[in-house]
């Protein structure tokens, strides 16, 4: 029973052991419960299931269909972040490495970590690039092409939460420097399925990002090419980066999900 701590130390919090065995209840035998039916799992009341249950819907874990409460994609964040540090470089290098001579341009993949997207596998082109970035650096979500993608699919209610707790910082007169501006900005990446960016962090610097997704469809990284070979137009980088970007990022979640 779930009603007594399971643990002695004065630190174990019941409500927690509660909360995470609601959310466990939920499997692949069992996408959909009631509320009685994940009080009477759980072994606790109702009452405390409803509370539970509410605030897990209100944070964006699980949705309510009627009756009927089920996991939403956000609770993929807690795993991926765990699979992605053991094997997301390992499966995504090849994949990236196959683009970057393709294209003849540094290939990315990056992860959001907080507010910030962070590098995890990188292959570098031949061509000196003006800024250096490694594998393991971070920058603002919201001034990346690879940010905006991965702020573009999380639930609505978490990036309502990062626009309120984002503190903008210009690095350049491109960089988006406002919420309004952000969430236009999000909202056409949502829409057109990709992101470019120009000149936001550094002078010089653009690059194209597209999601790569896990089996469920959920956004879980993102993949991103530099631009600067050519002197791309949008339209350009639409007709030919991006076509090989997504390719690339279906491989890339096709490999995830097997393992």
């Amino acid at each position: 029973m779930a009603e007594q701590p399971a643990s002695g130390e004065r630190y174990f919090l019941e409500s927690l052991d509660r909360g995470l065995s609601v959310l466990e209840c939920f499997d692949e035998q069992h996408r959909e419960r009631t509320l009685s039916e994940v009080a009477q799992s759980v072994g606790i009341t109702r009452s405390t299931a409803r509370r539970i249950l509410l605030t897990l819907v209100d944070k964006g874990f699980l949705r309510l269909d009627g009756r009927n409460f089920s996991l939403t994609p956000r609770v993929l964040r807690f795993g991926f972040s765990y699979l992605a540090a053991l094997r997301l470089p390992q499966v995504a290098d090849p994949h990236i490495e196959a683009l970057a001579k393709e294209l003849g341009e540094t290939i990315s993949v990056t992860i959001l970590d907080g507010p910030d997207v962070v590098y995890v596998a990188r292959v570098r082109s031949p061509r000196i690039i003006r800024i250096s970035i490694t594998v393991g650096m971070r920058f603002p979500a919201y001034a990346t092409s690879t940010g905006r993608v991965l702020l573009a699919g999380l639930p609505a209610e978490a990036l309502d939460d990062y626009l309120k707790t984002t503190t903008f910082q210009s690095f350049t007169p491109q960089t988006i420097s406002d919420v309004d501006q952000l969430r236009t900005a999000v909202g056409q990446v949502a829409a057109d399925g990709w992101s470019m960016s120009e000149n936001e962090l550094e002078v010089g610097i653009r690059g194209a990002a597209v999601p790569i997704r896990d089996r469920t469809g959920a956004v879980v990284a993102a993949l991103n090419s530099s631009l600067q070979g050519t002197q791309y137009t949008r339209s350009d980088v639409e007709a030919t980066v991006v076509p090989k970007l997504v390719a690339t990022a279906e491989r890339i979640g096709s490999d995830l999900s097997l393992g």
